[in-house]
């Protein structure tokens, strides 16, 4: 499995606090079935997304922990000032050297508001990944949204405890039904630590290919995300 959101990185937002802690959950990915992690520290106000403070530390986790394979991107919050940043240096802040990028949206914006900027991504050659859509207030049971959103160009990553209820009985209806409706295309850990919320897939693997059937729940695990690290279309 390939997980393209994960914070995994230390030191660096509400992730791991230590070396220590990021190589345990490094074990727990690999234990799991996990082989390539994608690096995705947040992006916003909170957590200012130093590029190459960040670079440098995925070569470390690389050469610390050899059994996984390793990308950077980043959690980026749709914000007026970051649209710029990224228009300006996009390659800092998408997966690897690809086109795509993990994006959070704004809960302060409007629909309109989101529309635009998620546009004015795409104008930018990127192709935003929508991150834990089932949780964002702005869309929750606003699936018509995600829809054309998708229509626009977006793809869709929901966590994987979404579908195990961690979040609560109204995001696991919300995720199941996003599921069935066609509007997921890679199901990821979200992890950011060992205990809570620890970066593991194949539980929620289970519980997500009773709904939508293995073929598909696998795909989202396997061929989706291995078209994003590699830069190639997603088929979904």
């Amino acid at each position: 499995m390939i997980d393209i959101h994960c914070h995994i990185l230390p030191f660096t937002d509400d992730g791991p606090r230590s070396w220590e802690e990021s190589l345990q959950m490094c074990e727990l990915a690999a234990a799991d079935g996990i082989t390539h992690i994608v690096a995705t520290p947040h992006c916003n106000a909170r957590y200012p997304f130093d590029y190459e403070a960040c670079s440098r530390k995925v070569d470390e986790l690389r050469a610390r922990f050899s059994e996984l394979q390793f990308s950077l991107g980043c959690e980026f919050n749709l914000s007026d000032e970051g649209l710029q940043r990224v228009a300006e240096h996009p390659e800092h802040y998408t997966i690897g050297q690809t086109s795509y990028i993990l994006v959070e949206v704004n809960e302060v914006y409007l629909p309109k508001q989101v529309e635009s900027a998620l546009g004015e991504v795409i104008s930018c050659g990127l192709s935003p990944i929508l991150a834990h859509p089932e949780r964002n207030p702005l869309l929750r049971r606003r699936f018509d949204l995600l829809e054309a959103w998708i229509e626009m160009g977006c793809l869709s990553a929901v966590t994987g405890n979404s579908f195990l209820g961690f979040w609560g009985a109204s995001v696991k209806k919300d995720a199941e039904t996003m599921l069935r409706k066609g509007l997921v295309h890679f199901l990821v850990s979200d992890g950011h630590n060992t205990e809570r919320r620890p970066p593991i897939l194949a539980e929620a693997v289970r519980a997500a290919s009773g709904i939508a059937g293995s073929k598909r729940v696998h795909d989202m695990v396997w061929a989706n995300p291995l078209s994003v690290v590699q830069g190639a279309p997603v088929a979904a």
